[in-house]
C-alpha cells in the first residue's frame, strides 16, 4: 500500500513514538523508510546562519532512527538537510515529494488549539499541504 515512507524526527519523545509507527507499517507494507532531521537554521547574517547542533548531528540523528529500523528488518536509510527558521515544514514536503513517499509520518509536539493556532506547527502545515497521507503521532 505505501512503497515508500517519509519519516521526519527531530529527537523527541513524539518523534521516536512516530518512528515505531513507521516501522510497523513498514514492515506490514513491505516499506521502503527515508528518515529525514532537518536542521532549522536562524539567519542573523548572510554569510553565518546559525542552528540547533551541527549538519553532523542532524545526520547522525537520522542515521540513528535508520539503523534502529534496519535492525527491525526494515529497508532504511536516513538524511539531513537545512532550512531557514520556519521552513521545516516546507523542506519536508519538498523531501517527500523528490523521494515519491506514499506517506509521511511525524510526531507532534501536541500544543494547545489556541497556540497551534497562533503559532502553527510543522505537523499542522504539512498535514495541509502535503499531497499524500500524513500519519500524526502523539
Amino acid at each position: 500500500m505505501f512503497e515508500r515512507v517519509l519519516l521526519a524526527v527531530d529527537g523527541s519523545e513524539h518523534s521516536e513514538r512516530a518512528a515505531l509507527v513507521a516501522g510497523e507499517l513498514a514492515k506490514r507494507f513491505g516499506s521502503e523508510v527515508l528518515v529525514l532531521n532537518v536542521r532549522e537554521m536562524i539567519v542573523l547574517t548572510r554569510s553565518n546562519p546559525i542552528g540547533k547542533g551541527t549538519s553532523e548531528q542532524s545526520l547522525a540523528l537520522a542515521e540513528q532512527v535508520a539503523g534502529q529500523l534496519v535492525a527491525e528488518g526494515v529497508n532504511a536509510r536516513g538524511v539531513s538537510s537545512e532550512a531557514v527558521q520556519g521552513g521545516a515544514a516546507k523542506e519536508i514536503l519538498e523531501e517527500a515529494e523528490k523521494f515519491g513517499a506514499g506517506l509521511i509520518v511525524m510526531g507532534t509536539r501536541g500544543h494547545s488549539e489556541l497556540s497551534g493556532l497562533l503559532l502553527g506547527s510543522v505537523a499542522t502545515k504539512v498535514v495541509h499541504h502535503a499531497q499524500c497521507p500524513v500519519t500524526v503521532v502523539r
